[in-house]
C-alpha cells in the first residue's frame, strides 16, 4: 500500500473485483460457466477453434454447433432502480425463459447489470423480458457486451 500510495492506490474486496469484471461481462467460473455449460452458449466460441485438427471436446461441442445453441448467455440492464442477484428468475409473458447468474448494481453506469442464460428462442423473437426479485417483475433490456464502453 505504501509503494502505491502515490498512484491512490486503495485496498479493495471481491465485491469490487466482481462488479468490475461483471461490468466487462467476463465470466466467473462457478456462476457463469461451468461443468454445465458449454463455451458455445457462454458465449466464447471465439476462444473455441474448431478448425484445429483435434482437441478434448471437439466432437461434442461440433454437435452443439451443428444442433444450436438453445440458450445463451445474455447481457441484461435493469429498466427500473434495483438489484439483481445469481439465480433471479427471467420471464417472458410469465414463462419462465433464463435464471440471473451474476448481478450487481455497476457504480459506473447506477443501473442494475447481469447476466443471464436465456432460451434462444425467446432472444430470436426479441421478447419482452423481466427479472422476477422479490416477487416484483423489473423489466431488463438485452444488451451487448462490455456494460461500460471506453
Amino acid at each position: 500500500m505504501r509503494e502505491g500510495s502515490e498512484y491512490l492506490v486503495k485496498p479493495c474486496g471481491l465485491g469490487s473485483r466482481d462488479s468490475l469484471r461483471l461490468e466487462m461481462g467476463f465470466c466467473l467460473y462457478g456462476n457463469d460457466i461451468d461443468q454445465t455449460t458449454n463455451p458455445l452458449e457462454a458465449g466464447l466460441g471465439w476462444i473455441t477453434k474448431l478448425k484445429k485438427d483435434s482437441f478434448v471436446g471437439k466432437e461434442a461441442i461440433q454437435k452443439i454447433k451443428d444442433a444450436g445453441v438453445t440458450r445463451k448467455l445474455t447481457p441484461l440492464v435493469a429498466l427500473e432502480k434495483s438489484f439483481p442477484r445469481p439465480g433471479y428468475e427471467v420471464v417472458s409473458n410469465d414463462k419462465t425463459v433464463g435464471k440471473l447468474t451474476s448481478g450487481t448494481v455497476s457504480p459506473v453506469l447506477d443501473k442494475g447489470i447481469c447476466l443471464a442464460y436465456i432460451d434462444s428462442e425467446c432472444l430470436k423473437n426479441n421478447s419482452k423480458l423481466e427479472m422476477i426479485i422479490r416477487g416484483n417483475k423489473i423489466p431488463v433490456e438485452v444488451v451487448k457486451l462490455p456494460f461500460i464502453k471506453k
